[in-house]
C-alpha cells in the first residue's frame, strides 16, 4: 500500500521528551500502531487506529487519505468516497487515479466527481500583487516585520545571518540564522529568534540545538539584549502581545515558551509531548488564549491562565496540517500553509467550519513562509527558497539562484 503517512509516522520517532519519566502521548502510541498495521497490510487494524488518531491530529489530511485508502481496500466504497470527497473539498491536490489503493473505485460516478474537483484545485487562485523584489538573492528569508514609524519592512535572512530592509540595506547582523521577527513599537525594539541550522556556513557544529532571542534597537539596529533558550532546538516563530510579552515556538522537538516584558528568562508553557512541531502562535483578541498551529497535529488553543490545551476540531473538509505563518485577523485565522500541496495562503473561520483560499498555484509563489498585517493588508514573502535545501541543510545540486519577493493581499473587513 503506497502511503503518504510518512510525515505522521516520523512524528513519533522524532519526539524529544525532556523527562525520561514522561508518559508517552496517546497519539504517539496510536501512530505507532498505525505504522505497524500498515507494514503488516492489516487494513482493518489500520483503519481502527487511524479513526482513533484522527481527533488527536484534527485536520490532518494524511490521516484522512489513509482512512479512505483503508476503506477502499476493505470494500467500504461509500465511506471511502465520502472521505475522498472531503479531501478534494479541502482544496488539496492528489493523484488518486494513479493509486492502486483506489482501484476498486475506478469507473464509479462518485470517484469521477472527486477527480474533477481535484482538477479544479490545480487552477491558480491569485489575490496577491507584487510589492517589491528583494535585491539580494539567496537570502532564505523566513519572516518579515513592519515599523509604522519609519514605514519600512524588515526581513530576516536564515542563510546570511542578518536582518535587512526591503531595499536590501543592512539593519543588523547575527551569529546564527535569523528566523522570526516581531516589532515592539512602544519600546522601539525588534525581536529576532535565532539559532543553529545545518545550512549555516558560519555556524559552529558544537552549537547544534542551541537557540536564542535577540532584541535590537528599532532605530539604530544596535543589539540590546540576548536571551538564551532553555530547551534544545530552534526558536522558529513568535508573536507579541500588546503588553510586550513574547510567545515563541520551538519546532524541532516541540515546545512553546514565553518571555514576559522586561524579563530576562524564557519560561516553558507546554507539557513535553503535547506538540510535535509548533509554528507561529497567535493571541485571541482578549489575549487570554494562545492559538498554536502544529505542523502535524493541527491547531491548539492554550488557556494562558491554566495552561490547559485543547485541540480545535475542524470540519471534515478543512485541512490544518502544514501551517507555518499563522495570524488572527478579525473573526478569522489567516494561515500560510507550505506543508501541503498546493502551498497556499488561506483564511479559516474561527470555528474552522469554512475556509477561503487566497493564493495558490500562482507563478513565483514557491515556498511562502511568514507575513505581517499592515492595516487591512497582509504582506508576505513569496519564493523564499527553502525548497532549494535538503533535510540535512545541504543545497540541492540542481537548485538555481533564488529571487524572493514581497507580495500583498488586501483582506478587507472580517
Amino acid at each position: 500500500m503506497r502511503s503518504p503517512l510518512g510525515i505522521v509516522l516520523a512524528a513519533a520517532a522524532l519526539l524529544g521528551l525532556s523527562d525520561a519519566q514522561q508518559p508517552e502521548p496517546h497519539w504517539v502510541a496510536l501512530n505507532r500502531a498505525a505504522r505497524q498495521a500498515l507494514e503488516a497490510k492489516d487494513y482493518s487494524k489500520l483503519r481502527d487506529a487511524l479513526a482513533e488518531l484522527r481527533p488527536l491530529l484534527p485536520g490532518n489530511p494524511t490521516i484522512l487519505y489513509n482512512l479512505a485508502a483503508s476503506d477502499a481496500r476493505l470494500g467500504e466504497a461509500e465511506r471511502a468516497l465520502a472521505e475522498l470527497k472531503d479531501l478534494a473539498g479541502s482544496g488539496l491536490i492528489y493523484d488518486f487515479n494513479a493509486e492502486d489503493d483506489f482501484a476498486s473505485l475506478h469507473g464509479s460516478a462518485g470517484f469521477a466527481t472527486v477527480l474533477r474537483v481535484v482538477e479544479q484545485n490545480r487552477k491558480p487562485i491569485a489575490r496577491a500583487v507584487p510589492v517589491s523584489t528583494l535585491p539580494e538573492r539567496d537570502l532564505l528569508p523566513e519572516d518579515i516585520a513592519y515599523d509604522a514609524k519609519t514605514r519600512r519592512f524588515l526581513v530576516g535572512s536564515a542563510s546570511k545571518c542578518k536582518i535587512v530592509t526591503a531595499d536590501g540595506s543592512l539593519f543588523a547582523k547575527s551569529d546564527w540564522p535569523v528566523m522570526a521577527l516581531r516589532v515592539d513599537p512602544g519600546r522601539r525594539l525588534v525581536w529576532a529568534s535565532t539559532g543553529w541550522l545545518g545550512l549555516c556556513r558560519q555556524c559552529d557544529p558544537a552549537d547544534r540545538d542551541k537557540s536564542a532571542l535577540l532584541a535590537f534597537n528599532l532605530d539604530s539596529g544596535a543589539l540590546l539584549q540576548r536571551v538564551d533558550c532553555p530547551v534544545k532546538g530552534l526558536l522558529g516563530d513568535m508573536t507579541i502581545s500588546r503588553a510586550g510579552d513574547l510567545y515563541l515556538s520551538e519546532g524541532t522537538y516541540g515546545a512553546v515558551l514565553r518571555l514576559k516584558a522586561n524579563s530576562l528568562n524564557l519560561e516553558r508553557l507546554d507539557v513535553p509531548g503535547e506538540f510535535r512541531s509548533p509554528q507561529t502562535p497567535a493571541l485571541s483578541n482578549d489575549e487570554r488564549t494562545l492559538y498554536v498551529p502544529d505542523y502535524v497535529r493541527g491547531i491548539a488553543a492554550m488557556d494562558l491562565k491554566t495552561r490547559v490545551v485543547h485541540w480545535l476540531q475542524p470540519a471534515h473538509d478543512v485541512a490544518l496540517s502544514g501551517i507555518d505563518g499563522f495570524y488572527r485577523y478579525g473573526n478569522a485565522f489567516l494561515a500560510v500553509q507550505n506543508g501541503l500541496k498546493p502551498k497556499r495562503l488561506v483564511l479559516f473561520s474561527t470555528d474552522l467550519t469554512k475556509q477561503e483560499v487566497l493564493e495558490a498555484n500562482t507563478p513565483g509563489l514557491g515556498v511562502p513562509t511568514h507575513g505581517t498585517l499592515v492595516g487591512g493588508a497582509f504582506y508576505f514573502i513569496a519564493n523564499t527558497g527553502w525548497d532549494a535545501y535538503d533535510d540535512d541543510g545541504k543545497r540541492k545540486a540542481d537548485a538555481g539562484s533564488v529571487e524572493s519577493q514581497i507580495r500583498k493581499i488586501v483582506l478587507g473587513n472580517r
